[in-house]
């Protein structure tokens, strides 16, 4: 991703006969978090495997160690974040898959196809606020500001006649 960020998958739907999707993401200081969101039908479960982390679920933020462990259900609004000085490693798991998966890939083909190379590109958060809304199946903000911001930059991209396939 532009930010330096990577996510990375270790278990495809197609692997785990269509159960699940795992993933590691792996979060340099300074990565951009995702806006909070929920996912309406899956739970999503994370493992540091080098952290501290940090996640909020349902508005409360919390810090896991390394080793340590976190289950959000379906509809119960979270994000993460990476506020320390070092790369942090978790490892995520989607159950359900949904289209987790192809959201990240186009996302990242998207990113790659445009060349873009940092996250302060002015493209960033519209291509990505176009993709998101894509997905909305699998992903959703949570919060009304989020919610207006997203769909904001979209039709921003959609009158600048900005492409978010990746062709």
């Amino acid at each position: 991703m532009p930010d330096g960020s990577a996510y990375e998958v270790t278990a495809a739907a197609a692997d785990t006969g269509g159960r699940s999707v795992g993933m590691n993401f792996i979060l340099p200081p300074g990565a951009v978090p995702p806006p909070p969101h929920i996912h309406p039908t899956q739970t999503e479960e994370f493992e540091v495997v080098e952290g501290p982390f940090e996640l909020m679920v349902d508005g409360s933020w919390r810090t896991l160690e390394t080793g340590q462990k976190a289950s959000v259900p379906p509809r119960v609004l979270h994000t993460f974040r990476n506020k320390s000085g070092s790369t942090k490693i978790v490892h995520s798991t989607h159950s359900p898959p949904g289209r987790f998966e192809d959201f990240i890939e186009q996302l990242s083909t998207l990113m790659h196809a445009r060349g873009i190379k940092s996250g302060k590109d002015p493209r960033v958060p519209i291509l990505i606020s176009m993709v998101w809304l894509e997905y909305g199946d699998t992903l959703r903000t949570g919060r009304d500001r989020e919610r207006l911001m997203i769909n904001t930059a979209a039709l921003l991209g959609r009158v600048l006649r900005m492409d978010a396939g990746t062709a």
